[in-house]
């Protein structure tokens, strides 16, 4: 990847979900503004790819005006001494613009209080405030450059292509899960019905293990029907992974299968069973397992990759409402990450750091101007 460059902005997780719900439903994703989390600001499409960021801005009286928010990844120290105090004691060039300016921060909000004379602030709201104090950005998407699955670089056009690249070699993954899902519980399931068959059969009578050779209940299991230890079979088949590019080494193969002949069938998961098995408490336990087992495999098979995808982003949703709650409970106290703890004025922000309710916001302007230069 040298020499090349990426960049991609952040989007709402939840409009991310709800666009992988609509390709699971076979429909199209819908068009995402880039976002970012705990941004109070607003951002606009100017042309394809092509994005203003707007801070906030309100005006509480006819000399005051106040900032509660910045553009994306500008700093408020940054913005104090670039933009406020040359304001605020002019230049060579250019004028004082304003009288004074407060500052009420907390770690996660900003507020800038701002003085200025009625007759600057008229001339500042005509300009537009926006712009006067540079409380606007633009957001450039036309270097979406990533390494696909297989390691390659692609450029993308948009974050909808992304995304459905994501789509199908994530819902391809999914299919190979329930792969591995039905394979696993068709395991334990046999495991467990062969089990309870053969705790049945005991305790019926049917089988006689008592003061018998080891080979010769071996022999009597494998005519009953009884299959070899399944869930150990199932993971040995796990740890051989075939590569039919290469070509196949005769002599390994062949001490394997040598060895897996002699090794025969397992059993002790039957045979290793403790006699409280044999009890009718256990016995129920074991007969309701093994019921359970069989109704998880069942549901499974009845279900896609699609549907195995949905249940897992509607889990994911309920966890992120959970952390989003807690962040929220966290922020009210004043103290991130320890909620609950905090005493006497740290336990409530401070009104000093909210915005004014009797502010009056400003709308940011998208100009032509702004408009033509992105196109």
């Amino acid at each position: 990847g040298t020499g090349w460059s990426c960049k991609i902005p952040n989007f709402d997780v939840r409009e991310v979900v709800n666009n992988i719900r609509r390709l699971l439903d076979g429909e199209e994703p819908l068009p995402m503004l880039p976002s970012y989390k705990n941004f109070k600001g607003t951002i606009e499409e100017l042309a394809s790819n092509q994005y203003v960021i707007n801070g906030e801005v309100a005006i509480l009286d006819s000399t005051t005006i106040e900032i509660s928010e910045l553009p994306i990844r500008t700093w408020t120290q940054t913005y104090k001494e670039q933009v406020l105090e040359p304001m605020l004691n002019g230049t060579e060039k250019t004028p004082s613009l304003i009288t004074d300016y407060r500052e009420y921060h907390t770690d996660t909000t900003v507020k800038f209080v701002i003085k200025m004379t009625e007759e600057k602030l008229a001339e500042a709201e005509r300009v537009g405030l926006h712009k006067v104090f540079k409380l606007q950005s633009s957001l450039t998407c036309n270097s979406m450059v990533l390494f696909d699955h297989v390691g390659c670089l692609k450029k993308y056009d948009t974050v909808l292509d992304i995304l459905r690249d994501f789509f199908e070699l994530r819902l391809k993954y999914y299919g190979l899960r329930k792969e591995w899902l039905l394979g696993m519980l068709g395991a334990e399931s046999s495991k467990l019905n062969n089990q309870a068959r053969f705790i049945l059969e005991k305790i019926d009578g049917k089988i006689v293990i008592e003061n018998k050779p080891k080979k010769e209940l071996i022999k009597v299991l494998i005519q009953r029907g009884y299959d070899s230890d399944p869930v150990k079979a199932w993971k040995e088949a796990q740890q051989k992974v075939p590569d039919e590019e290469e070509n196949e080494e005769s002599d390994t193969e062949t001490s394997t299968s040598d060895s897996a002949a002699e090794a025969g069938p397992t059993f002790n998961y039957l045979l290793d069973m403790p006699l409280w098995y044999l009890t009718k408490e256990k016995k129920d336990e074991l007969c309701k397992q093994r019921n359970e087992k069989e109704q998880e495999l069942n549901t499974l098979k009845q279900k896609s990759p699609s549907d195995l995808w949905k249940e897992d982003l509607a889990v994911f949703i309920e966890e992120l409402e959970v952390v989003e709650a807690k962040e929220k409970q966290d922020e009210q106290v004043g103290l991130p990450g320890k909620a609950g703890k905090a005493k006497g004025k740290k336990a409530q922000m401070c009104a000093d750091v909210l915005p004014s309710p009797r502010g009056k916001r400003v709308i940011p302007q998208v100009t032509v101007e702004m408009k033509a230069e992105a196109e």
